[in-house]
């Protein structure tokens, strides 16, 4: 499963997970991870990118927003080609940027997992490492 960052979250981020996690999953687990602006720029389109992503196959995005923008565009997109969201929950937003990506740090074993167990689905990251993805 590939992994693609939002606009939503820093653009280093991503390089943190990559280092992070080699020789931690196997490589049918876990391909390439990489933030949005490295793959289409700056102030991308969310229709443009989740139609190039679904075209591609293989691919979860991890956001900080939760696609209610366009009248539900980026949704219907989401849903045509079966891509996995994970939203962080809005709970995220108020936290110090140390504390989020440690955070995240704990929260990618399971994210990663959950990817590769799933098809088409849009999960709730909470803020505690101790709880549970909600389908949203």
């Amino acid at each position: 499963m590939n992994f693609l960052l939002d606009e939503n979250l820093p653009p280093n981020w991503s390089s943190v997970l990559v280092e992070a996690s080699r020789r931690q999953f196997p490589d049918a687990m876990l391909g390439e991870v990489g933030h949005i602006r490295d793959r289409f720029g700056v102030s991308a389109q969310d229709t443009v990118w989740l139609d190039a992503l679904g075209a591609e196959k293989n691919w979860a995005v991890l956001s900080g927003d939760a696609f209610r923008k366009r009248q539900g565009a980026e949704r219907r997109l989401i849903r045509k080609h079966g891509i996995t969201v994970f939203v962080l929950q809005p709970s995220w937003s108020s936290r110090r940027y140390w504390d989020k990506l440690s955070q995240l740090v704990l929260w990618w074993p399971k994210i990663v997992a959950q990817a590769n167990a799933v098809e088409a689905s849009t999960f709730e990251v909470p803020w505690p490492s101790s709880g549970r993805f909600r389908q949203i």
